[in-house]
């Protein structure tokens, strides 16, 4: 059984893959397992549950696409806004698709590694204390939401799904720690 956390993972996937007509139950239950432990992000998330429940899917396909497709600043993909298209990416790419493999994680065939919707999907198989799922969200995902962030010149409703995950990240983390410190 996934953990609370394994769980936001997993939503926050789906909430960051292309518009389906599942999208709005995603984003409650994303909002509902936010709600107690971290607030913060369930009420950036329930300003995207807002708007979701109030437009049709075609047209939060549009926004969808004109957030994460057209703006470069905004890419779901971790490893352009730390790398760039250069060599270093495309060893990322390979490293991270290793890593994938090494865990039984398939990622669908139609998506590049570093999606974000494919990274969080990989984490949500891993359990939340894993080395690797650590690495991961302090080393690319949280520099990566960064610069999405500050990337947003526009209010696009995905500029809160963006805060929200940065948020739930930086949250769940410090939480860990705090979890380390006193088991010890």
């Amino acid at each position: 059984m996934k953990t609370q956390i394994q769980q936001i993972y997993r939503l926050f996937s789906a909430i960051f893959t292309y518009p389906s007509p599942e999208l709005p139950a995603e984003i409650s239950e994303c909002h509902r397992q936010l709600t107690t432990d971290y607030p913060e992000a369930a009420e950036l998330i329930n300003q995207f549950q807002t708007l979701a429940n109030s437009t049709s899917i075609a047209h939060l396909e549009e926004i969808y696409t004109s957030t994460f497709d057209v703006n470069p600043v905004c890419f779901p993909y971790p490893g352009f806004h730390l790398f760039g298209e250069n060599f270093n990416r495309a060893d990322f790419l390979v490293k991270l698709q290793q890593k994938y493999q090494e865990h039984g994680f398939i990622a669908p065939p139609n998506e590049l590694a570093d999606h974000l919707s494919v990274m969080l999907e990989f984490l949500s198989t891993l359990e939340p204390d894993a080395v690797l799922g650590r690495e991961l969200i302090e080393d690319c995902l949280v520099p990566a939401l960064e610069k999405m962030n500050e990337g947003f010149k526009t209010d696009s409703p995905y500029a809160t799904v963006v805060r929200s995950l940065l948020s739930f990240l930086q949250s769940s983390r410090q939480r860990n720690w705090v979890s380390t410190i006193i088991s010890v």
